[in-house]
């Protein structure tokens, strides 16, 4: 199992030898720090502090109209504001399950079941109204979530803009403390109330979980002992993906530096009868789990190609028979696949959507054939009978190629997972991305013009455009590779002219006109397509050197700052 998790980067270019088309300095002297995360639950907690008294209101004080939705299937929860503001006027408008008691006293909401409907797993939920005041643009707002040890409890907090209401945060309890109160304490940024809206732009990074484990399983070693990268991660030059303290840092990253969301690569369902190299497990157990996932959205990346090759009972499968879709195997495991998608994951509150649309990149899908259209017209009606209509982004852009009209109508967006696309006149390396960048520039140009009116199959819906950048891309360092194809970029302004060229080509999609825009990689090592920050060191950067958090700054640069969750 652990062996297939060091070659996912990498092993995808060399199954199809295909074209590659889709992995200024710091302002400050003193490095950033690596963000604390939240104290263990092993070890004794402290008090939970105590509420902020509930404000007198001066007449002179801004105020704001919030709602939280306030659902658990627990015996009993609390939600108490903690610091960063006052509220007051708190009024329950709804209630909703066998409610035993819904009270608002002492600066606290709380609510409450029967033990024994809690043991069933039985929901209750109410809904209150607030006016909130005396924020700190510079400080988040926390909020203490407590609650028995059955059950979870989720609170949706909710801004109202005149009459129309949004989601600001959705946050869910469900651990369990080892010592003291069971009480978890969120932080959920004052900007969207004080008038700051999520940017234009939804940025969207690769985030791998298969650095994983010692020596060559942890993906920053060959077999050979040897180096897969040459660079050095700034959290440390070997960690594991799996680690709660990592995960945690990669969110505040993304949210400092303007990331929305994540991509995470997907190959097989936890639970093995289908095979190894799952990560899905780190998933559930650690990526949804981690105190501040509420702070960023995220999507699967559906490898289909991978989740082919590592299932076993898949394995006798004949080269480049994994993208044949009149072979009924391989059709009844992406609808199945879907089908698991929309059952587990669609209703995360955090899950990634356009127009309440849960988002899916599926990779590879330029080499697929035979019924593929049927296989995602069945897809889609299963995913709807569980209350989904899904938008399927396909990896088919590519310059030059021949544009398959029938293929791309099937998918709600099309991108590519690397887009550096080399002029004719380049062969061998790049370590220049200027010819690059201008090509890439015209491939977007000649992409969009072929898929302009062009209508998803059975949908009155566009084809929608969505730009996908790397950094660079090199593979010198993974030795399984042959022939590795190397795309260097020379200095920090051509990373940059490549994120412009993504903002310059992302077309608005659905209601809000947002602009998808793919990053891949965050954390991709053996291909250095990473954006995730490097040590800061005296070397020269470029090219291919430690580029410390250079990279990020550009995204927050181009993109700017401003997140689903608008961090202070």
């Amino acid at each position: 199992m652990r062996r297939t998790r060091i070659v996912l980067c990498g092993l995808v270019w060399i199954l199809f030898a295909m074209p590659l088309a889709g992995c200024q300095p710091s302002q400050s002297d003193t490095p950033p720090a690596i963000t604390p995360r939240p104290e263990s639950t092993d070890t004794p907690e402290p008090p939970p502090p105590e509420p902020t008294p509930i404000a007198t209101l001066n007449p002179d004080t801004p105020v704001y109209r919030i709602q939280f939705k306030i659902t658990t299937t627990s015996d009993w929860t609390h939600l108490a504001l903690v610091s960063g503001a006052s509220w007051y006027d708190l009024t329950i408008t709804s209630r909703s399950g066998q409610i035993q008691d819904a009270t608002i006293e002492d600066n606290s909401i709380s609510l409450s079941q029967s033990l024994s409907d809690a043991e069933h797993k039985k929901e209750v939920e109410i809904v209150v109204d607030a006016l909130l005041a005396n924020l700190d643009p510079e400080e988040p707002i926390r909020f203490a979530i407590e609650r028995g040890f059955l059950g979870a409890t989720q609170v949706e907090i909710l801004r109202f803009n005149d009459e129309t209401i949004s989601s600001v945060a959705t946050v869910v309890w469900d651990g369990r403390k080892e010592s003291g109160p069971n009480t978890e304490v969120y932080e959920v940024s004052p900007q969207p109330f004080l008038g700051s809206n999520p940017n234009e732009f939804v940025t969207i990074a690769q985030l791998n979980f298969w650095f994983s484990g010692d020596g060559p399983y942890g993906g920053f070693e060959n077999p050979d002992g040897s180096r897969a990268t040459p660079f050095i991660p700034y959290y440390g030059d070997t960690y594991n993906a799996a680690d709660p303290d990592w995960m945690y840092q990669q969110i505040e990253w993304a949210v400092e530096y303007g990331v929305d969301a994540f991509s995470i690569e997907w190959t097989t369902p936890a639970g093995a009868e289908e095979g190894g190299g799952t990560m899905e497990d780190i998933i559930d157990d650690v990526f949804l789990k981690s105190p501040n996932i509420h702070k960023v959205r995220w999507a699967i990346f559906y490898d289909f190609v991978l989740r082919i090759f590592q299932t076993e009972a898949l394995a006798d499968l004949g080269p480049g028979e994994w993208r044949n879709f009149d072979n009924p195997r391989v059709y009844d495991t992406f609808v199945k696949d879907m089908v698991h998608f929309a059952t587990k994951y669609f209703n995360n509150p955090q899950y990634l959507t356009i127009d309440g649309r849960p988002v899916i990149y599926v990779w590879a899908t330029h080499a697929w054939y035979g019924n593929y259209a049927g296989a995602i017209a069945e897809a889609r009606e299963k995913v709807a009978e569980l209350g989904y209509d899904v938008f399927i982004v396909g990896d088919l852009v590519c310059y030059p190629c021949n544009f398959n009209r029938a293929l791309v109508s099937q998918f709600d967006g099309s991108a590519a997972f690397v887009s550096l696309y080399r002029p004719p006149d380049k062969p061998g390396p790049v370590f220049d991305l200027g010819p690059t960048i201008s090509y890439t520039d015209e491939g977007f140009t000649w992409w969009q013009r072929q898929i302009a009116n062009l209508k998803v199959a059975g949908r009155d819906e566009n084809v929608n455009f969505q730009s996908a950048w790397s950094p660079q891309f090199d593979e010198r360092s993974h030795k399984s590779v042959e022939d590795p194809m190397t795309y260097l970029a020379a200095s920090r302004e051509q990373v940059q002219q490549m994120a412009e060229i993504g903002s310059k080509h992302a077309q608005p999609v659905g209601e809000e006109g947002l602009k998808l825009v793919w990053i891949n990689t965050w954390n991709c090592w053996k291909e250095s397509t990473t954006i995730e920050p490097t040590i800061i060191d005296d070397n020269p950067k470029y090219p291919g050197g430690n580029y410390g958090f250079d990279f990020l700054e550009i995204i927050r640069d181009v993109y700017g700052v401003e997140t689903y969750y608008t961090s202070p």
